[in-house]
C-alpha cells in the first residue's frame, strides 16, 4: 500500500473510535490533529472528523486550511454527526482548495449526544466504515 495517512478530530470520542477501526483495516495509524505530522507527498489522505451544529469542528478547518498545495493526491472524509446527516461541504471546499480530490462518496455515522442514540458508533456502524476505507482505499490504487 502506497502512503497513507489517517487524520481525525475527536471532541468525544466518536471520531476517534471510528478512526481506530479504520486505521486496523487500512494498518495505518490514526493521527489527531493535534499531533505533528508530516502530509507531504500523502497518495490517500482519509479524516475521520465529528461535525456539530451543521458544521466540522473550527480546529479541522483550520488545519486543513494549512495543509500543504499539491502535495496530498487523494482524500475521503468519514464523519460523525447527532442527526446521522453529511455537514462536510466546507471541509470538502477546503480540501478542493489544497488540489486534493475528494472521492465523490462521503459516509457519515450517526453518534450518540446526551441520551439519544446511546453507544453510537456501534460494531454495525464500524463495520460500515472499514467497508468504506476498504473501498476508498481500492477506487484510489492502495
Amino acid at each position: 500500500m502506497s502512503d497513507v495517512k489517517l487524520i481525525y478530530q475527536s471532541s468525544t470520542g466518536h471520531a476517534y473510535t471510528v478512526a481506530k477501526a479504520v486505521g486496523n483495516e487500512l494498518n495505518t495509524e490514526p493521527i489527531d490533529i493535534y499531533e505533528p505530522a508530516v502530509l507531504a507527498d500523502t497518495d490517500l489522505l482519509i479524516l475521520c472528523i465529528e461535525t456539530r451544529d451543521g458544521k466540522p469542528d473550527h480546529d479541522l478547518l483550520d488545519y486543513l486550511d494549512q495543509l500543504p498545495v499539491n502535495s496530498i493526491k487523494d482524500a475521503a472524509l468519514i464523519s460523525t454527526s447527532a442527526s446521522g446527516r453529511d455537514y462536510t461541504e466546507l471541509a470538502v471546499g477546503l480540501l478542493g482548495h489544497k488540489g486534493i480530490s475528494v472521492y465523490p462518496k462521503r459516509l457519515c455515522l450517526k453518534s450518540s449526544i446526551l441520551r439519544l442514540f446511546r453507544n453510537r458508533p456501534d460494531e454495525s456502524d464500524l463495520k460500515e466504515a472499514r467497508l468504506f476505507a476498504r473501498e476508498v482505499a481500492a477506487a484510489c490504487g492502495q
